[in-house]
């Protein structure tokens, strides 16, 4: 196997906790450093540490050998940092973004790429002049689950898709530095960090939407943000696609994740509710259960970028065109939802 890649993580919330996890397990990568303005953290006590997926991370970590910085300019400027993993709040993603490409450094950014598709542009043009491959963490897109679905919407094996409709529900995430999700401002609400997971793979799945009509509701909530957003999306030969995600439940909701593809010979369905999650219902009374690829999308997509630099292979499942796309979408969906009407893209 080729060599570790060096890795300087910024950002140590609960993605930067998880993307943290796969890399110190992973032999493909060496994390050399870290960022955060948060000295406890630099400390290694990530107790604060909140998040909607369990993770079993200890509450104390080890971190020694690792260069720590309150600084993030400082670990892009390291010159043993071969990869910079920005997990920040999605505000500061395309400033950081800029900053790394623009030193040479390979990217892997968490998503959306930025808060707007304006910055969003400005990222992916940057990204196809550097030197540094970039990929964004759209996890979904190697989630095993949703990943086989597509290999069997692609091979038509059920034959065409006729309905499709994807949901993501969630209690509100309080648990961000200093509730940074709550401020629609800096995240864009659930529409721009939970429901973009399903606008992305609804992309991935069908290509890009020739329109979406979307009704949703902004709310004090995180000020600004859609809390609560059902999409309906325009896709040649597809009867029906629907995506719907919130973030406005009680908090003793679970989080779940789930969807139903309806073709012409069988029924592909996924819940994190379910037990099991993903079932096939053929004609009649045939119930599969798929196999799927062991790990989830967070591992699976570390794991996929990092071979791409080590192979010096361009990656392929997500683009920075697929990124940007994705947050195109979701604005049409704001407008939408802003004026009651049908928005083409």
């Amino acid at each position: 196997m080729a060599k570790p890649v060096k890795v300087g993580l910024i950002g140590v919330g609960f993605m930067g906790k998880m993307h943290f996890g796969v890399h110190s397990a992973s032999k493909r990568a060496k994390i050399v450093a870290i960022a955060d303005v948060d000295q406890k953290k630099l400390d290694g006590d990530w107790s604060s540490i909140g998040g909607n997926i369990d993770d079993a991370s200890a509450k104390k970590v080890n971190l020694k050998g690792i260069r720590k910085y309150t600084n993030a300019m400082d670990l892009i400027k390291d010159p043993e940092v071969e990869l910079v993993d920005i997990t920040l709040p999605t505000s500061m993603h395309a400033k950081w973004s800029l900053a790394a490409l623009k030193a040479g450094k390979h990217l892997l950014c968490e998503k959306p790429v930025a808060r707007t598709a304006k910055e969003a542009k400005k990222v992916a043009a940057a990204a196809k002049k550097a030197k540094g491959m970039m990929m964004v963490a759209h996890c979904i897109r190697f989630w095993p689950e949703y990943a086989v679905t597509r290999q069997l919407v692609k091979s038509k094996k059920y034959g065409k898709v006729l309905s499709a409709s994807f949901r993501r529900l969630s209690p509100a995430p309080t648990w961000g530095w200093q509730n940074w999700l709550m401020n629609g401002r800096m995240s864009g609400g659930a529409l721009l960090d939970l429901h973009i997971h399903d606008i992305d793979y609804v992309q991935y799945l069908f290509g890009k939407p020739k329109a979406v009509f979307a009704r949703g509701y902004l709310s004090k909530m995180s000020k600004g943000g859609i809390d609560h957003v059902v999409a309906n999306y325009v896709i040649p030969g597809v009867k029906q696609a629907m995506a719907e995600g919130a973030w406005g439940l009680e908090p003793a909701f679970p989080f779940e994740m789930s969807f139903n593809i309806v073709c012409q010979k069988a029924t592909i369905s996924f819940s994190t509710s379910s037990s099991p999650m993903f079932t096939v219902y053929g004609p009649g009374s045939k119930v599969e259960h798929p196999k799927v690829p062991a790990g989830d999308g967070y591992s699976l997509e570390i794991d996929y970028f990092l071979k791409c630099i080590q192979t010096k292979k361009k990656p392929k499942v997500v683009t920075v065109d697929d990124a940007l796309n994705s947050v195109r979408i979701a604005e049409a969906e704001f407008k939408s939802i802003k004026t009651g009407k049908i928005v083409k893209l």
